[in-house]
């Protein structure tokens, strides 16, 4: 017996030492080198060295060529404060970063004497191990790694709504517009098209055709709302609207068509139809699109995502920091498309990246990116590209590219694409907007970059959303909310206060009353709390207050059986029996009484998760959970330490287990 109550020992506390580490994960891999590094750092002056933002900004600038002389690597430097300056280097490997840091705490100290370095904010450090154990292993901080829901750390809760979309391209002979702007005085409008043809005047302005389409849908039972119309070129109109399905959208084209032969009879108008519908599992495919995205994510931690209705996702972002960024990259399409560029446009800005404007050769004007978009064709798209996007140093190594590889399947037509076509410009174009319009030098073999002068963080987000997939439909933002922490930090503060304060008062009960089978009730206790946690981190549930709860109110039941059972082995005491038999009867007897009581929480539990809502639902999986655990550490735990002291001398002494010799 004495060789089993050895083994019950370790087993306790072995128990104890794996729930803590996987609960707190003190001992872990460290992440892979790459953007998790340090590589952002914050220096404070004694007194400002500029007021006001032009002034500060001025000065950063200024900051920046300093150092870059001096050879450092620079993403951004800007002032967070009057007298506090953020540099963010380009390191990608920690060892870099460290050397970074040193170098500039160098080179400021001796330009700006009495520079110190400061902290970041926590959310803003990546986290680092106190001591290393080799490359792969570091011993962290310990801190519990169960996910807290949104109404304890605070975040976004955004809803989304899937649209379907309709896109009208109506197009009629240079020479014969549908819009006309009205000419400056002192000129003179262009009279003929580059070919020779007169150009027909109209009196009908690019406002004026924008109202009257708009006005032809309202009238045939559109939403204003839900129509768009745009002007890029005097002989094209674009229209777009939320069609639900192909015979909506016929409706809509005929009534626009019939418009414009009756306004401009004789000329020959083209139209070019696009359309995205809702089908059945669309909500489905942009929920794992956005699951994808929010994975890809690092700085996102467990979100919950799910469908509403048929049309809308519930995304719930629990301590994000920027909802803003977030958002936007939830709701961008990432339709990456390749399209090759109409010869007789050039870009204006392209040395700066800018390509809103575009030269007409013909007509010597300056035309919009729209009209551009407009008349080029989509060669291939996002849906041809593997999931390897990867962010990378330009070739100067001081700006940031993305670069991509098509699928096996597509890149022989890539290659003969591009071969027949060496000396046109393609545009890579993101979502309707052009990143960048290279010249084909030369067939291309299926990889290449995309250019755009991004930022880190701008490439890194281009980069998931290209690996993540483009949304099948267009999204709005049918709700957006950014929840305060404050509230949350208040709740998780005054949570844990009463679980420690009802965690004393059942402890100090159990000793007063029960005695020796008491406190050992309550290192059972501790245990419940530590395999409970780890429970939870391994099962990654997401707590929340009602959470919080149900873990309290568990803590009390977890309990009960020791009471039971206690209460049993007195009473067998008391009926003549030696201390080791009323133990085994006690735990006997009790456990029926316990296993039914155990059951029908348990069985409450399930109910309230599958019929209960998001927050109830966080209850009753603690509460569950909770159970669960107290009925492993009553019927085991419990029973193994009150059998040793059974085994031993201390059964003799029955006042250490509140029952008097006398009785």
């Amino acid at each position: 017996m004495q060789s089993r109550g050895k083994w019950w020992i370790i087993t306790i506390i072995a128990l104890f030492v794996l729930s803590f580490l996987y609960a707190f994960q003190p001992i872990r891999f460290i992440p892979k080198q790459g953007f998790d590094v340090q590589s952002t750092f914050r220096y404070t002056f004694p007194e400002p060295l500029a007021e006001g933002p032009a002034a500060l900004t001025e000065k950063a600038n200024e900051i920046r060529q300093y150092l870059t002389t001096k050879g450092l690597q620079l993403d951004r430097v800007e002032f967070v404060e009057a007298n506090v300056l953020e540099i963010e280097t380009l390191a990608l490997e920690q060892k870099q970063a460290d050397a970074d840091a040193a170098k500039l705490m160098t080179e400021l100290s001796a330009k700006y004497p009495g520079v110190k370095a400061l902290p970041l904010p926590d959310d803003a450090q990546v986290e680092q191990p106190l001591y290393r154990l080799g490359s792969a292993i570091g011993i962290y901080r310990p801190s519990l790694k169960v996910k807290l829901g949104l109404d304890l750390q605070g975040g976004a809760h955004v809803v989304l709504r899937c649209l379907p979309e309709t896109r009208f391209v109506f197009t009629s002979p240079e020479d014969k517009p549908l819009s006309q702007k009205p000419p400056t005085p002192g000129t003179k409008p262009v009279e003929t098209t580059p070919d020779g043809k007169k150009i027909v005047p109209t009196n009908v302005t690019p406002e004026a055709l924008t109202d009257s389409l708009k006005n032809v849908l309202v009238r045939g039972g559109v939403p204003a709302d839900e129509v768009k119309v745009d002007i890029p070129a005097d002989n094209m109109a674009v229209v777009e609207t939320r069609a639900a399905n192909q015979d909506a959208a016929d409706k809509q084209q005929k009534l626009l068509q019939a418009y414009l032969e009756r306004s401009y009879p004789g000329v020959e108008i083209t139209t070019k139809a696009e359309s995205v519908f809702l089908e059945a599992d669309t909500a489905e495919k942009v929920k794992n699109i956005i699951d994808r995205r929010l994975y890809f994510m690092s700085d996102i931690r467990e979100p919950l995502i799910q469908k509403q209705g048929t049309d809308q996702i519930i995304v719930e972002l629990p301590g994000v920091k920027d909802p803003d960024r977030v958002v936007s990259i939830l709701k961008s399409t990432a339709m990456l498309e390749f399209r090759l560029i109409p010869q007789r446009y050039e870009p204006i800005g392209a040395a700066e990246d800018d390509y809103s404007e575009w030269r007409d050769s013909q007509t010597q004007q300056t035309v919009p990116w729209e009209r551009v978009l407009a008349e080029s064709e989509a060669m291939f798209t996002g849906r041809d590209l593997m999931s390897n996007a990867a962010v990378n140093t330009d070739s100067a190594g001081t700006g940031w590219v993305v670069s991509f590889e098509l699928r096996a399947e597509r890149k022989n037509a890539f290659r003969d694409f591009t071969r027949r076509n060496v000396g046109r410009l393609m545009a890579i174009v993101l979502d309707g907007k052009c990143q960048m319009a290279p010249v084909i030098k030369s067939e291309i073999p299926g990889e290449g970059v995309i250019e755009g002068n991004f930022t880190a963080q701008e490439a890194r987000d281009l980069k998931l959303l290209l690996n993540a997939g483009a949304l099948p439909v267009p999204l709005e933002i049918a709700e957006n909310r950014t929840i305060s922490a404050t509230l949350g930090t208040y709740a998780i503060h005054r949570s844990i206060q009463a679980g420690i304060y009802g965690l004393l008062a059942v402890v100090l009960f159990m000793i007063a009353w029960y005695r020796l089978p008491g406190l050992l009730a309550d290192v059972a206790l501790a245990l419940y709390v530590f395999i409970v946690l780890a429970v939870l981190v391994f099962t990654k549930t997401t707590l929340t207050l009602p959470g919080i709860a149900g873990i309290i109110l568990s803590i009390g039941m977890a309990v009960d059986a020791n009471i039971l059972i206690f209460e049993r082995l007195r009473e067998e005491v008391w009926s003549g029996k030696s201390m080791r038999a009323a133990i085994e009867a006690g735990f006997e007897r009790a456990w029926t009484a316990i296993l039914d009581s155990n059951v029908n929480s348990l069985i409450v539990a399930a109910v309230l998760y599958f019929l209960g809502t998001s927050s109830i639902k966080s209850f009753a999986v603690t509460l569950f959970v909770g159970v669960a655990c107290s009925l492993f550490t009553a019927v085991t735990v419990s029973r193994w330490m009150v059998t040793m002291v059974g085994n031993s001398r201390l059964s003799q002494n029955y006042i250490l287990f509140g029952v008097r010799a006398e009785d």
